[in-house]
Formats: structure tokens, C-alpha cells, sequence
């Protein structure tokens, strides 16, 4: 049930209990539903969070008679545009032959390294390795242009993640702008929260944002999971993350930000693989558009997140809570306080910026070896 208050006629103020203000992945969610609704059409809703057993995300200036009209708009916005069968068929048969290309480079590559050494194995790669490598850049081409048809959000056609050179970054940059302006720019603030074009890895790829958790382990991508979850909207999923507690019913596509997965995770006898640990799908989803507030841009020789910094030598994810209702605008200059980067925050100044608390979680890694996981720690206040 929807549980709401009304301080006036045309303005309703709307709990959600499944949001966990000391959950990072119940706080980005939180934020997800704002801009999902904001993009929607409903720019006047507001979010602010009210203490309960945990703080809770409370939305102000709700326009809807009841939780189903809320739902509807929520389920209409995460679906994104229908693709059709024929589109998806040519996604996977595309898929499919740029994986054996890939294979079949790699499996010669190998069999060179064990037939030569020294320059003897140079010149082999020199002679058989060119054509092989151009048929894979061709199919490369032709799967990301079938799997652009075939994505239901412009961003995803990016591939299965943020994995690519800066020039093909670039291009796609490019190619978004053009259907993009000040009302309607979260593509383009998606993109530019993923990378940046100027900041590169050693292996040529775009340095991606640190909320970038799964990067092909257990064969599990950062966009391609989104691109799945978005066929598992569902009203009574919707519902369940909005307003129940949550219950881990869902297994696998998870973007690894809830640290209960952690949890479940280190308490495994084997690797899950592709299933993955029990999560909640929606809340997921949600939590993927509250990306747009979390740009990202280069400086000092490396990649800076908004609301991400270092304490030592792991990376920390810090987030703000507030008990006044904000606009989209409002959150975003809160996420940008320099207090979010310092390892050790002055609280009389948060108080003063009207926070009510702070919190923080690591990135950390689980498992050895090729086979580890990218988790949030649960969050401590600080």
C-alpha cells in the first residue's frame, strides 16, 4: 500500500519504505525514482528522507491519486522503447558470430605463442594475425550496429559495457547529441558519468566510473545487465521495491551495489557464476538512472566521480541525507560538497548545509583470482 499524507489538495507527500537511506543502493534508488519520474513529466516531485527504523524516501508534490497511477508512469519510463523480435534475433546472431570471430583470434594467437618464440613468433603474428583481427573489428561493427536497433535506452548501443576506445566513446557522444537539449539531456548526463574520452586505461579502453562493479566476471557486463533487467519491469515488482521490504527474491542481474550481496556472496560454497546472489531487480534498475547526478570528469592524472573519493588506499562512495524535500538541482549541488571527498568530514559543517548525516561504503573486492566479485561494504555514518 501506498502509504501518503496530503498537506494540501494538489500535493501529496508519498513514503517508500523499501528505500534504505543507509543502503547505498537503497539511497541511489531513491534518487533513480526522482529523475525516472522527473523524466516522466512530473518535475515537480521532491525527495527528502524521514527517520524511521532506518531513514526512509519520503516524495513531496506527488501529482497521483493512488500507487498505481505512480507505477504506471515508473513502468512506462524503465521499459524504455519496445524492440521487436526481429531486432533482437539480429542482436544475438550478430552477438554470436563477433564472440567466434573473437575466440577464433584468440585460440590462434595461442597456438602462434606455442609454435614460435622470439622474433620467430613476431613475424608468425605479424603474417597470420592482421586479417583476423580486421574480421573481428568488422563484426565488432556490424554487432554493435544490430544491437543499437535493438536496445530500448540510445546509451546502451555503447555495448555490453563501458569498455571501448575514446574515439568510439566520442562518436557515440556525438551521435546523442543531436536528439538532446537542456530539458532533455539524461542520455547525454549518462555518458558523461560512465568516462570520460580523456581518461584512458593502459590497454586504450576508457577509464570507467568506479560505479562500474561487473566488467565481463562470470559473464556478467555493466550495460548488457541493464539492457536485461529493462525487460523485467513489472508493476508487482515495482511495487514490492517501493513499498514492501525488500525480500532478495531475484536472482542474478544484479549491478553489485547493495552490500547484502556481499553478504551472500562470502557465505557461498561455490561460485554462483552467472546466477549471481539474490537481489531486487527493480531497485536495480532505479538505481542505474540515478547515474545522471554522478558525472564524471579527468583530473590529477586519473578518473574523479562525483561523491567518490580515497580514505588510504580504497576507493569510498559517500552520500548525503537530508530531511527538507529538493528538486533534481538541489541534489545534485548536494552531491558535490567537497565535505563527500574528505576522509574525515567536519560534521558542525554538514549540519550547517542542512544535512541530517553522512554515510560511506568501500569498494571492495571478493574471491580470488579471476573470479572475484566488486561489492559495496555495508555503510558506516561519518
Amino acid at each position: 500500500m501506498m502509504r501518503e499524507t496530503s498537506t494540501r489538495q494538489d500535493s501529496r507527500i508519498v513514503e517508500l519504505p523499501g528505500f534504505a537511506g543507509s543502503n547505498p543502493l537503497g539511497f541511489l534508488a531513491a534518487l533513480g525514482t526522482a529523475v525516472t519520474l522527473h523524466r516522466g513529466g512530473h518535475v515537480q516531485i521532491r525527495l527528502a528522507w524521514r527517520r524511521q527504523f532506518d531513514w526512509i524516501a519520503v516524495l513531496t508534490d506527488v501529482p497521483f491519486a493512488n500507487s498505481d497511477a505512480l507505477i504506471n508512469v515508473l513502468s512506462e519510463e524503465l521499459r524504455g522503447r519496445p524492440i521487436s523480435s526481429e531486432s533482437e534475433a539480429r542482436r544475438k546472431s550478430a552477438e554470436k558470430a563477433f564472440n567466434a570471430a573473437k575466440q577464433q583470434l584468440a585460440k590462434k594467437r595461442k597456438e602462434i605463442r606455442k609454435r614460435f618464440s622470439g622474433m620467430e613468433r613476431r613475424a608468425a603474428m605479424d603474417r597470420e594475425l592482421p586479417v583476423l583481427s580486421l574480421e573481428v573489428e568488422r563484426l565488432r561493427d556490424a554487432w554493435r550496429a544490430a544491437l543499437a536497433d535493438a536496445v530500448a535506452r540510445p546509451e546502451l548501443a555503447l555495448g555490453k559495457s563501458v569498455d571501448c576506445t575514446p574515439d568510439e566513446y566520442r562518436d557515440h557522444a556525438r551521435s546523442l547529441l543531436t536528439s538532446s537539449s537542456v530539458y532533455r539531456r539524461e542520455t547525454v548526463d549518462l555518458l558523461a558519468a560512465f568516462a570520460s574520452d580523456a581518461s584512458v586505461e593502459k590497454n586504450g579502453r576508457v577509464v570507467p566510473t568506479p560505479f562500474c562493479f561487473i566488467r565481463g566476471s562470470g559473464h556478467q557486463y555493466f550495460l548488457d545487465t541493464v539492457r536485461q533487467l529493462m525487460q523485467q519491469v513489472a508493476a508487482d515488482r515495482l511495487r514490492r521495491t517501493l513499498f514492501e521490504p525488500w525480500g532478495y527474491e531475484d536472482e542474478g542481474l544484479s549491478l553489485r551495489w547493495d552490500p547484502v550481496e556481499a553478504h551472500q556472496y562470502a557465505l557461498m560454497d561455490r561460485d554462483p557464476g552467472p546466477i549471481g546472489a539474490h537481489t531486487q531487480w527493480m531497485a536495480n534498475l532505479l538505481a542505474y538512472r540515478a547515474l545522471v547526478l554522478f558525472s564524471s570528469a579527468p583530473a590529477r592524472g586519473k578518473l574523479l566521480t562525483t561523491a567518490w573519493g580515497e580514505v588510504g588506499e580504497e576507493s569510498v562512495f559517500t552520500w548525503p541525507i537530508w530531511d527538507k524535500p529538493l528538486t533534481l538541482d538541489g541534489i545534485r549541488s548536494l552531491l558535490q560538497m567537497p565535505e563527500l571527498f574528505s576522509p574525515a568530514p567536519d560534521r558542525a559543517v554538514v549540519r550547517s548545509r542542512g544535512l541530517e548525516a553522512l554515510f560511506r561504503a568501500r569498494r571492495i573486492k571478493i574471491g580470488e583470482g579471476a573470479n572475484f566479485k566488486i561489492n559495496f561494504s555495508p555503510a558506516g555514518a561519518v
